[in-house]
């Protein structure tokens, strides 16, 4: 072998064992990157202690505010992605988490899964300009809503949006009065409300 041709020949050793390094780099990288998100996923899915006791404070805090203003029902929705369109776009859908009832009246949480925000459309375009909206027999702005309204006997709808921390809304209060309207439903309620929204997305937000 002619001394012109060693460096060449180590040059190209020298390239390929930098190339099969970076190869490797990466492949490694990937897999515990893979198996990082996996373990992350599989964490997230699990049950435990901190979120049980979440759930429970937020439970008491829908209590509390049924008890406290007299409210038939109140429950939390909350937003979430539910698949893609064929175009890829999100399938923006809400669920009710938590509700609480007065004695007699109906639980409805589990009619309320997946939703499409497509079903109500004018009330969430409304709920993006206002921190307060009350909803009450005959009125026309919501026709699907109007429809829930008589379905489920609700004189009256109180919606209170729960912001994130770049203020969009993540979820919704909604406050219900059976067959007759609440009287209580006023400003102080409305400043009272809109501060409860704020200290709930707190927990929400976890």
């Amino acid at each position: 072998m002619s001394k012109e041709l060693i460096p060449v020949l180590v040059a190209i050793v020298s390239g390929i064992s930098s190339i099969t390094v970076a190869i490797i780099t990466v492949f490694v990288k990937t897999k515990i990157d893979q198996r990082a998100a996996k373990k992350k996923s599989e964490d997230e899915e699990n049950i435990h202690e901190s979120d049980l006791g979440e759930m429970v404070a937020v439970q008491e805090f829908v209590d509390e505010i049924r008890n406290e203003y007299l409210f038939d029902r109140v429950s939390i929705c909350q937003f979430h992605n539910g698949g893609k369109f064929l175009n890829g776009r999100s399938m923006k859908k809400f669920s009710m988490t938590y509700e609480s009832t007065s004695p007699g009246i109906e639980k409805i949480k589990r009619k309320y899964q997946n939703v499409l925000v497509s079903e109500f459309p004018k009330m969430f375009a409304a709920m993006l300009k206002t921190d307060f909206m009350i909803i009450e027999e005959g009125d026309n702005f919501c026709p699907n809503m109007q429809r829930e309204m008589e379905l489920n006997g609700i004189a009256q709808a109180v919606k209170v949006p729960i912001h994130g921390l770049r203020g969009d809304i993540m979820g919704f209060i909604t406050c219900h009065s059976i067959q007759e309207k609440n009287n209580l439903v006023g400003k102080f309620i409305k400043k009272d409300l809109v501060e409860k929204a704020n200290q709930i997305s707190g927990y929400l937000l976890k």
